[in-house]
């Protein structure tokens, strides 16, 4: 039987200039995938929440602004995360949403239960409250439930924790002050071992309480008027926070390290900033500290 060898040659042949083809051109290497920039995180800042159209201004929003701001952050296509879901991506692998937001609350205001904390289940959103110690301690001891002044008690900080859609973080006991001695801030004359006995003994005291509250420990400082200083942001390691949030108006960029979750900026919700230009500000590009 007559056997064709020309496949066979060119297939040889075909080998041949292969080869040499991957010798000349050095090494095969993977393709390099695309550098990784982050992931965009804008925060909104809320503080108190009241009907009173006279008292409504830049750290006061009216309950239909707020209800109004949800709404479209839904329309717009947001998700909302805490915390400890920023913790999970980065220690744990889980995946955020695609389009993630964090909505915070500072001070602890009773307003918080009273007129957010419905809206967060109307529109199934999740949110940061972080308590004053001293102001929660202080409704606990008088309670009063009138949400045009009062604060939170530590039973409804604990309330808020059960339901699973907020999460609760310290922002001091009693460091939000403006006068020296009483602030996150060094005072004069005192010297760097006193600054930071002061700040560990506030931080650690809020920690505890609002541990025994919720049953869970703060992995998360809100500093005060958003001030901090070298000397705090070192201590804040040390004891064991993960996360810090600043007033620095600025959307985040959330990446692998473990540092981006320090002094996370955060856009504040004045009362009169219209929607359209205050949503503009979440969607610019991420900045790093």
């Amino acid at each position: 039987m007559k056997i064709n060898r020309r496949p066979l040659g060119m297939l040889l042949l075909f080998c041949g200039v292969l080869l040499m083809g991957l010798s000349l051109s050095g090494p095969v290497r993977p393709a390099s995938g695309p550098v990784d920039s982050g992931i965009s995180l804008p925060i909104i800042m809320y503080h108190h929440i009241l009907k009173d159209p006279a008292r409504q201004g830049e750290y006061v929003v009216s309950p239909q602004i707020l209800e109004e701001d949800f709404a479209y952050l839904k329309r717009l296509g947001y998700e909302s995360i805490v915390i400890q879901d920023l913790i999970d991506y980065i220690q744990y692998g889980e995946p955020l949403p695609e389009k993630p937001i964090m909505i915070t609350f500072d001070d602890g205001y009773l307003s918080n239960l009273v007129y957010a904390y419905p809206l967060l289940e109307k529109y199934d959103l999740k949110a940061v409250i972080s308590v004053v110690g001293s102001f929660c301690q202080r409704y606990t001891d008088d309670p009063d439930d009138n949400p045009a002044y009062a604060q939170l008690s530590w039973d409804q900080v604990g309330q808020l924790a059960a339901t699973g859609r907020v999460e609760i973080q310290n922002h001091s006991y009693n460091l939000h002050q403006s006068q020296q001695g009483a602030s996150l801030q060094e005072a004069a004359g005192e010297s760097l071992d006193q600054y930071r006995s002061r700040l560990q003994q506030d931080l650690s005291l809020n920690q505890q309480l609002i541990e025994q509250a919720t049953g869970k420990r703060p992995t998360c400082i809100t500093y005060p008027f958003g001030l901090t200083t070298d000397a705090a942001r070192q201590l804040v390691r040390e004891m064991g926070f993960a996360s810090s949030l600043s007033c620095y108006e600025r959307v985040n960029r959330i990446t692998r390290d473990p540092e981006c979750l320090f002094d996370l900026g955060r856009f504040n919700r004045a009362a009169g900033l219209s929607r359209t230009a205050f949503f503009e500000l979440l969607a610019a590009p991420p900045k790093d500290p």
